[in-house]
């Protein structure tokens, strides 16, 4: 049996379709309003102050300079942070992001009978920001080891 490699109609209309869809994937792309076209809103769930604060504002400048537009921080307290995370879960401007936090995102749906918003389909992670340690303290004369 000759098993040399003929094409048929199947394969030069896959390899038509690819060389097709390769080429015009580039035009597409370029094609595409470029991100950010306005400031960039960061939303923080937290009063000032804060750890959250400090971390946010320290990104918010990085991103300033990385994307060459204006990142602010916007502070938006109250209701253990579903303030914040309905407003952002709603803005429609492409603009709003919010400094997400375990509270917000995993403790909240355990301890609120409904939420404003759905940590899971609302919200998309874009990167780990950074890890913020949490100590137990007691009194120098409490004895306890």
């Amino acid at each position: 049996m000759n098993t040399t490699f003929l094409p048929n109609r199947r394969r030069c209309l896959a390899l038509g379709s690819s060389l097709a869809a390769t080429l015009a994937l580039p035009g597409l792309a370029r094609a595409q309003a470029a991100w950010p076209s306005k400031a960039v809103r960061f939303v923080v769930p937290f009063a000032p102050g804060g750890s959250s604060e400090i971390v946010a504002r320290t990104t918010a400048f990085e991103l300033s300079k990385a994307l060459g537009q204006s990142v602010y921080v916007e502070n938006k307290p109250g209701g253990a942070g579903n303030v914040a995370m309905q407003e952002v879960a709603r803005a429609e401007d492409q603009h709003t992001i919010i400094l997400g936090h375990i509270g917000t995102l995993a403790v909240n749906p355990y301890i609120f009978d409904k939420l404003p918003y759905d940590p899971v389909k609302d919200f998309k992670p874009v990167s780990l920001l950074a890890k913020v340690p949490s100590l137990y303290l007691v009194r120098p004369d409490l004895p306890v080891k």
